[in-house]
């Protein structure tokens, strides 16, 4: 059966959902690498995006919708497929399944990813082991507004599953930032982390938002950190464990990065923020939060938006030495998309 390629999951301005289980009959162990049950559900997709009538009910198009379809012209081809891990790198692998819309101007798709700990999910002995519930956790899609809701109301109608958004807290993103840029710099023995960080990062613009009742004219404040002083906020030995005066209990960082970022705006900007929760202020974290991440290598919202950049040379490799030659970013942006979906599924188990 045909596979999709992971490569697809990058490069893509991503929304991001959590799902629950799909529930799709005992007919069929599971959705994975089931090419049977893929080609009857991607016809069944294509028929609704082409008609109205959706498990034998009218469903009614709004104006709005209308538009959308217009401006993407007729439905040329609707294909779901499954990603596959890795033989040569099954522990960074992806599986889950890419549904792809090829419309006459623009191209859709939606990933479907399982957790990590679910590589093995393309067989019997996964950890969702009743037959006939495939458990995706994570979706992200790439739809305009109208055609993202008929989407989820497919996976709602056939599989009986439940979608919504998935917001990411202040401390996720600064958690998801730092595991990144740890990733990239590995070893701090090793030759050249710090110029990895500069040249994977570039830039860094951290997007803090503010309650309204304390700020109502300022909603966001960009703090833009360039390259090439990125690296002094990750120095050890910066201001960050005495600006504050703290005491030890107090402060705990979790993270050199931010506390450092932090101890820089407290010191010079008199702005004392609590981005990740490490020093336990909760005035600070009620009315400042991390809204985004921006850099070169992916940019992360709280809003539950997400990219991540992969360049041609990060492929490179061969059967026998491609754990070896996978470039730290890659590496990076890895570690980064299976905490997200760790989250997913983190957040689906909390309301079972």
């Amino acid at each position: 059966m045909e596979t999709a390629s992971q490569g697809q999951l990058f490069n893509t301005s991503w929304t991001l959902h959590r799902l629950s289980p799909l529930h799709h009959g005992k007919d069929s162990v599971t959705l994975l690498s089931n090419a049977v049950a893929l080609k009857a559900y991607a016809t069944r997709l294509r028929d609704q995006l082409t008609g109205d009538v959706l498990a034998g009910l009218h469903i009614p198009t709004s104006a709005t919708a209308d538009e959308t379809l217009s401006r993407t012209g007729a439905l040329l081809d609707c294909r779901w497929e499954t990603l596959e891990p890795s033989s040569t790198r099954p522990n960074a692998s992806f599986s889950g399944l890419l549904v792809t819309l090829e419309y006459e101007n623009i191209s859709c798709k939606a990933a479907l990813l399982a957790s990590p700990d679910d590589h093995d999910a393309t067989n019997s002995t996964s950890r969702a082991k009743r037959s006939g519930v495939t458990m995706l956790p994570l979706l992200l899609t790439k739809f305009p507004t109208a055609l993202r809701q008929t989407f989820i109301s497919f996976l709602q109608s056939n599989f009986d599953a439940y979608c919504s958004n998935l917001r990411l807290s202040s401390a996720f993103l600064c958690t998801g930032l730092e595991t990144f840029i740890t990733e990239l710099r590995g070893s701090r023995d090793r030759p050249n982390a710090y110029n990895a960080v500069e040249e994977t990062i570039r830039d860094l613009q951290l997007s803090l938002a503010f309650s309204s009742s304390i700020t109502p004219a300022l909603r966001t404040l960009n703090v833009n950190i360039a390259r090439d002083s990125i690296v002094g906020f990750l120095n050890p030995d910066s201001p960050s464990e005495t600006s504050r005066g703290k005491s030890p209990a107090q402060r705990q960082p979790k993270s050199n990065l931010i506390a450092n970022i932090s101890a820089y705006l407290d010191t010079h900007l008199a702005m004392q923020v609590d981005l990740d929760g490490s020093l336990q202020n909760k005035v600070s974290r009620q009315h400042v939060r991390l809204s985004k991440v921006a850099c070169a290598a992916f940019v992360l919202g709280s809003e539950g938006r997400m990219k991540l950049v992969m360049n041609a040379t990060q492929t490179s490799g061969n059967e026998d030495d491609a754990e070896q030659r996978i470039p730290p970013s890659l590496r990076a942006s890895e570690t980064l998309l299976r905490s997200i979906i760790e989250k997913a599924a983190m957040a689906e188990l909390s309301t079972t």
